[in-house]
């Protein structure tokens, strides 16, 4: 796949972690994840906006981090049951 078609989605780091803070983000509308990169893993939150394009997409998109563009690959997606909506998303460096 080329780079021009893969879309972007905007995170940012995220100092706290914890089942109350990530109900807090989803309450604000981000989406908490974990970058998988190098062996080492970085708590973000990202905008669920184009999480299902990106999802349609190969599973593959560009991650916009402290003006940094990271080509990244959705490797697990957790879904509310019956809403359908996300709840968390691993993420790995391609």
């Amino acid at each position: 796949m080329s780079e021009t078609t893969m879309i972007t989605i905007e995170g940012k780091h995220r100092a706290v972690t914890g089942k109350g803070a990530c109900r807090r983000m989803r309450r604000d509308g981000m989406i908490p994840a974990v970058l998988c990169h190098k062996g080492k893993s970085t708590a973000l939150e990202i905008n669920p906006k184009f999480l299902a394009r990106a999802w349609q997409n190969e599973k593959s998109f560009n991650l916009s981090l402290d003006g940094k563009v990271l080509p990244v690959r959705i490797t697990e997606l957790q879904l509310d049951h019956v809403k359908r909506t996300a709840l968390h998303v691993d993420l790995a460096h391609i």
